[in-house]
């Protein structure tokens, strides 16, 4: 059978299972909406140079969460959509996450931008795996890590015999975060930072520092806008970022 075909039957039977699970009474949510962010800032560095939309839907039920979340250039061509599995427990949160970037300003971001390639050397796909935890209410200190492990993680210039072999950097990231609240309004302080040349940046280096204020504006008595505001650092890179963002 043709693998497309394959592919095709095994998603529409996921989602018949997925309407059943959805129609039964249990401890779960469904989630769908939209941010839209003056900049798509990852991690210290800007994707997109643009405003961009970030559409998600994701399903939650006990400590399982999956999910699909995407970001999309207004005025450029940057494109990605991400696949995630979550599972959390005991103040710990595991994540496996596919992020799929077929285009940069126009340009095919692999030697393949069809989305069910997986070829290691040629796919456009980017597995992570990254580890969170969250300590106690008491102090709330959050400390994040992850690595990209496979796909499109190739070809940075910071190492000719990984370049040349195409072989994969195993770009890291790692963060501490501490929220705060302050009248009434939310406070996410963080710094990350990357242990060696790779995605995130070409050595090792803070690439991710800043504060992160959320609040909600009612608008009427049945509606409230999520809104943000980030001021970003990049100390390796020496260059800020302001954003500003609202959820529906």
């Amino acid at each position: 059978m043709n693998k497309h075909i394959l592919y095709s039957i095994l998603f529409f039977l996921l989602i018949i299972n997925f309407k059943t699970v959805l129609s039964e009474e249990n401890n779960s949510s469904f989630n769908i909406g939209s941010d839209l962010v003056s900049r798509y800032v990852f991690r210290g560095v800007d994707y997109g140079n643009s405003p961009s939309i970030q559409p998600f839907i994701s399903y939650r039920i006990n400590g399982f969460e999956v999910g699909y979340w995407g970001a999309f250039s207004i005025s450029d061509f940057y494109k990605e959509i991400d696949f995630y599995l979550k599972y959390s427990v005991y103040g710990f949160t595991f994540v496996l996450s596919d992020y799929f970037v077929p285009s940069v300003t126009g340009v095919p971001a692999s030697k393949d931008t069809r989305y069910f390639v997986f070829d290691n050397k040629t796919t456009a796909h980017t597995f992570e795996f990254s580890l969170e935890y969250q300590l106690p209410q008491e102090f709330p200190l959050k400390l994040y890590g992850a690595v990209y492990f496979f796909g499109n993680d190739k070809y940075f210039g910071f190492d000719k015999d990984k370049d040349e072999k195409g072989e994969n950097y195993y770009s890291s990231y790692f963060e501490i975060g501490y929220p705060l609240t302050v009248s009434e309004n939310k406070l996410d302080i963080f710094l990350g930072l990357t242990p060696k040349a790779g995605a995130f940046g070409n050595s090792f280096g803070v690439v991710n520092l800043g504060v992160t204020g959320s609040k909600k504006i009612k608008l009427s008595n049945e509606f409230e806008l999520p809104v943000k505001s980030s001021l970003i650092f990049n100390p390796q890179e020496s260059i800020v970022h302001f954003v500003f963002g609202l959820s529906i």
